[in-house]
């Protein structure tokens, strides 16, 4: 709103120059034009009362002359500033009291006067008068002639510069009154403008308090027009402050490049992945030779109109560069570049080409030997003892494969419903443990192994089937992988408040080099082994992917040959007991 005043009072401040520049010209213009007025108007007086003085002095003589015995006795009237002149029926200078004009030439070689046009008119109408310069004397005068009795023409001329000699005498004091009157004028100017202007500059602090009754309307719309901006501003701050919101929480990195190729603005994801900086040229991103070309060549695609990605490689991280061009109005104004972190999906590609080749050849083994085992018995080049070992084989492979399809659907089960949380229900871990126990007790029977269980009630949000199968297989490798007479303890505890489940057995144990890579698919430590105990490899994942989707944290102690715990940490459910 304080820039808003400040502008008004811009605006007022021009007005009220141009106020006062118009006001002090108006003034200037009409001093100007009274001044020129003013000098026509004393000129005609002046030239008038000239004529006057003239056309009387002329009567006086006229008489005087009529009763003169001879025209040398005009002679007395030479103090009077006038010119004196008469001429003969002829034209003939016959007297001339001009002193100058008579000692330089005479009279009688003075020009003939019979062209002068006051003695043409008066020879001929008995008065004549001429205003012109004289051929004579150079100066511009007032002629007035009259015929006398005896048809001479008695002529009287008037000097018109002593009118202009006295207008200039006077002129100083003109100039003086009129700079005294444009000065006056100017303060007054500036004076009226504070007065028109100053209102309005209040009206501009308050629209509700209109300077004049004409302004009312325009003060009304102003107000409404200054709240309409007002609410725009408010709108825009709040949805640049949205836009600020997103693109700094964004993990990816967004920037805005304007059409000179410089960063106008970027987030803090991407000042952290290419080391942007504010108005600075693109090419000062902070990336190695090779990703900052790649990076640069990819947004150079774009300011040429085109969409374009790349991939970049900084550290131990992946990204994809998407550089897409801005158009407003059909002109490309700059360029938005989105740097999407790849590291994840890249992990998780390698990770499903990995399972597809590992299920290709799991999956390829048995289907071999339950191939070669059936192409012998078609044959009929078995004895019955062998088909009926070979049956054995085809079956124990059948089960594996069998089993080995199951897991696969559990585990794709498993990533289809990761997020899926609806199906939760109270679950009491003992229970779970109880249950397990009983499910395995004579496969552990069978591999020499005891089974011991310390259940404690404690209960946690889950899915009872997936909680099943999480200890289910925890159990089932406790005693795959045990020693002939060995054990496996299955515990559930409250700790705090979580809920704690062990699986702990006296088998032959992991070296710690394999600790980290138990949970990943169709990972064996001993490959030998496994094909003895008929493991899958996918049992540990399922559990990984289970605790997972309960939020459980999965911890991992182990011994080569002296065995291995395994605890699942859940959230429990207070008062769920």
């Amino acid at each position: 709103m304080k820039n808003k005043t400040h502008n008004a009072g811009a605006k007022s401040a021009n007005l009220r120059s141009n106020i006062t520049k118009n006001l002090t010209l108006v003034g200037l213009v009409s001093l100007l034009l009274t001044s020129f007025a003013v000098s026509i108007i004393f000129w005609l007086l002046m030239s008038g009362q000239l004529r006057d003085d003239v056309m009387t002095y002329v009567q006086v003589l006229k008489t005087d002359c009529n009763e003169m015995s001879s025209y040398e006795e005009l002679d007395k009237y030479n103090e009077d500033n006038y010119r004196i002149t008469v001429v003969d029926t002829q034209g003939k200078v016959l007297y001339e009291n001009d002193s100058k004009l008579r000692s330089e030439t005479g009279t009688e070689k003075m020009d003939n006067h019979s062209d002068r046009p006051e003695i043409m008119e008066a020879r001929s109408k008995g008065v004549g008068i001429s205003s012109r310069y004289s051929t004579e004397t150079g100066v511009l005068g007032y002629y007035y002639a009259v015929r006398l009795k005896n048809g001479d023409i008695l002529r009287v001329s008037a000097d018109m510069y002593s009118v202009m000699s006295m207008f200039n005498s006077i002129l100083p004091a003109i100039v003086l009154i009129g700079i005294a009157i444009i000065l006056i004028c100017f303060f007054l100017a500036k004076r009226m403008s504070e007065h028109i202007t100053k209102p309005i500059e209040n009206m501009a602090k308050n629209g509700d308090n209109a300077a004049y009754d004409e302004l009312a309307p325009l003060s009304y719309t102003i107000e409404k027009q200054r709240e309409q901006i007002w609410r725009k501003d408010e709108e825009l701050l709040a949805e640049t402050e949205k836009i600020r919101a997103i693109t700094e929480n964004m993990e990816e990195g967004l920037i805005f490049i304007d059409a000179d190729g410089r960063v106008i603005m970027h987030n803090e994801s991407a000042q952290k992945i290419v080391h942007t900086k504010q108005n600075s040229d693109l090419d000062a991103v902070g990336l190695p030779q090779d990703e900052r070309e790649r990076f640069l060549d990819c947004v150079k695609k774009a300011e040429n109109g085109k969409n374009s990605f790349c991939e970049i490689d900084i550290d131990d991280s992946s990204f994809q560069i998407i550089a897409n061009p801005v158009f407003v109005n059909d002109t490309q104004t700059g360029v938005v570049c989105l740097i999407v972190d790849i590291t994840h999906r890249r992990s998780v590609e390698k990770m499903k080409q990995e399972f597809t080749a590992n299920v290709s050849h799991e999956l390829k083994t048995p289907l071999t030997s339950i191939s070669g085992y059936a192409e012998i018995i078609e044959s009929g080049i078995a004895s019955e003892e062998d088909v009926k070992r070979f049956s054995g084989k085809i079956h124990k492979e059948a089960k594996r494969l069998v089993a080995l399809i199951g897991d696969i659907i559990k585990l794709s089960r498993l990533e289809e419903d990761a997020s899926d949380k609806d199906r939760f229900t109270i679950v009491d871990l003992s229970e779970v443990l109880k249950e397990c126990r009983d499910s395995l007790e004579v496969n552990a029977a069978n591999h020499g192994v005891t089974l011991e269980i310390e259940a404690e009630p404690c209960s946690i949000a889950g899915e009872r089937e997936m909680v099943y199968e999480l200890v289910y297989n925890l159990c089932d490798n406790a005693i795959r992988y045990n020693k002939d007479g060995g054990s496996v303890l299955l515990k559930s505890e409250r700790v705090g408040k979580n809920a704690v489940l062990t699986v702990a057995d006296t088998g032959i144990g992991i070296p710690p080099e394999h600790i980290d890579r138990v949970f990943e698919r169709f990972y064996r430590v001993d490959k030998s082994r496994s094909k003895q105990t008929g493991g899958t490899g996918l049992g540990l994942a399922i559990v990984k992917h289970i605790a997972e989707h309960h939020d459980a944290k999965i911890n991992i102690k182990s011994k080569p040959h002296k065995g291995t715990e395994i605890t699942v940490v859940f959230n429990s459910i207070e008062n769920g007991i």
